[in-house]
This record gives C-alpha cells, structure tokens and sequence, in this order.
C-alpha cells in the first residue's frame, strides 16, 4: 500500500471513531435540571453553600447523570442512603425547593 491508499483509510477510520465517541457523549449528557417552586429531589449532594445545593439524583449510574441545582430558598432533610451494584453507598438527601 502506498501513502496515497493509507491516507483515505485512515481519515476513514479517524472520522468513523470521532463520531461514534462524540455521538455517546452526546446521547449521555442530560442538561441540569434548575428546581422551581415545589420541586422535590432525592440525591447526593455535589456542591453546596448558602445559596445554592447540586445534587446528583443519579449517584449510581455513571454514563446517564442527572444533576439538579436547588438556589435559595431551599429546605433538606437526610435521606436513606443508597447502595449501588458496585458496592459503593453513597450518602442522600431530599432537597425541595421553595
């Protein structure tokens, strides 16, 4: 095979892995959720301050996270924690939104 035959092969196969990685990226990404008046959501707690709680309602699900930002004024409370199919227990809380 000369450079002139490998050159086609390889765009062909470079092209071909790009997509697929970037077609599951973007069939796994869900876009934050922002709570709005009575919103409710159990999960584990992945940033929190005074005016705002992110929670990971999905704690045990890595290709498919859900994320759900709480802003000021927001109640919580503990929740039962979760055992995922790894072994890995992870902490929760439900959070609502006022």
């Amino acid at each position: 095979m000369n450079r002139l035959e490998t050159i086609p092969i390889l765009a062909c196969l470079v092209g071909s892995f790009s997509f697929a990685v970037w077609g599951a990226y973007f069939q796994a990404y869900k876009p934050p959720i922002e709570a709005t008046p009575g919103y409710v959501a159990t999960g584990t707690v992945v940033q929190q301050n005074a005016q705002t709680l992110v929670l990971d309602t999905t704690p045990c699900d890595d290709r498919e996270k859900q994320i759900v930002i709480f802003h000021s004024p927001f109640g919580t409370k503990d929740t039962d924690p979760i055992s995922c199919p790894g072994g890995k227990t992870f902490q929760r809380i439900t959070a609502n939104q006022g």
